[in-house]
């Protein structure tokens, strides 16, 4: 559909380091830093992460050697989308306390992020003695199992998470995606529909379902639920293109470019709003403004969806034949039936 859903847009699943040390109260120091500690705990727990890096930086500065805090700053690094630095912080909090496996754990996840998938399977090996009965930790294992596209074991890593708790609506989200990329939509749209039911909070779960009932051509549905992901985050380029592609496919091709162009000011190597920008072209007649945009779609991306069909076609439309043939052999040798229906119906 209009923008495949990364790793990055899901929800960051982590583990607090909530012990410290006993401290004898003689010591000042410490004791003030386990007071730091607990209320950097706090705004963790509230989501104020850029406060709570403001605590651990206080408990920090008067023990400097408490693997938690590290441990705990990494979270709200991680978070705040700092990803080099709450590495830096679960590798010290590692170095401190080699047997603290919440720092392991939260490692992983960041690695998965930075696509370092040998050093995330290695810290997730580490504990598995201690986290064999976790479902988040399943949910993790699937997380990087899915990055790196392997979706049938990824799927039976979120199965585990599931069936250790089945109200795990993280695992449910990320297994619906799973199911989404595998093409999947029936057992996608149950996994987002039961993770709503369990928290009607989950953006990526209403805008999961926008896509598939856009494929499904239920367009007023498919609107409504992306308005819903955006009634939470407004300036989201992802759901902002979704909702842009959804209005192409209502023919509104005016107002659906405008939210696509702001989707590309918010992320220009978006490459599915540069292939709904070419679909916007394409339904408003210029044809070498289409093909433009659908190169660089292609270009950013060969696997964006459905873009060996409509280069394709764009290509054609410039009387290209013989590179519209190739393009859409390419498409039906990675399963895009439309690419292959259209070279059967054109190519020889």
């Amino acid at each position: 559909m209009s923008y495949k859903m990364k790793r990055y847009q899901w929800g960051i699943v982590i583990t607090f380091c909530w012990g410290i040390s006993l401290v004898s109260c003689s010591d000042q120091s410490q004791t003030e830093a386990a007071q730091f500690f607990l209320k950097g705990n706090l705004k963790l727990e509230k989501r104020e992460y850029s406060e709570a890096i403001r605590y651990y930086d206080e408990a920090l500065l008067k023990q400097a050697d408490m693997a938690d805090a590290f441990c705990n700053r990494g979270i709200a690094y991680l978070k705040l989308g700092e990803t080099q630095k709450s590495l830096d912080d679960f590798n010290k909090a590692v170095e401190l306390d080699k047997k603290l496996d919440e720092a392991y754990f939260n490692r992983a996840g960041a690695l998965v992020d930075r696509k370092e998938f040998a050093l995330a399977a290695a810290d997730l090996e580490q504990i598995r003695k201690n986290y064999h009965d976790s479902t988040n930790y399943y949910l993790r294992w699937g997380d990087l199992k899915f990055n790196q596209g392997f979706y049938d074991q990824a799927l039976a890593e979120y199965d585990r998470a599931i069936l250790l708790r089945s109200d795990n609506v993280q695992a449910l989200v990320n297994r619906g995606v799973a199911y989404f990329e595998k093409k999947d939509f029936k057992a996608a749209q149950v996994d987002f529909e039961k993770a709503l039911q369990l928290d009607s909070q989950q953006q990526l779960a209403y805008n999961n379902l926008a896509l598939i009932f856009a494929r499904k051509n239920q367009l007023n549905q498919a609107v409504k639920m992306v308005e819903r992901a955006l009634d939470f985050d407004p300036i989201n380029p992802i759901y902002l293109n979704n909702k842009g592609y959804i209005l192409l496919l209502q023919n509104k091709a005016q107002e659906a470019k405008k939210l696509v162009e702001h989707a590309l000011e918010k992320d220009p190597q978006n490459s599915y709003a540069h292939r709904n920008l070419g679909l916007y072209w394409i339904q408003t007649g210029n044809k070498a403004e289409a093909l433009a945009e659908l190169k660089k779609a292609y270009n950013l991306n060969p696997s964006t969806d459905q873009i060996h069909f409509w280069l394709g076609k764009a290509q054609a439309d410039n009387n290209q034949k013989d590179e519209a043939c190739r393009t859409w052999k390419k498409g039906e040798a990675i399963g895009d039936e439309e690419a292959a229906a259209e070279r059967k119906k054109n190519c020889r």
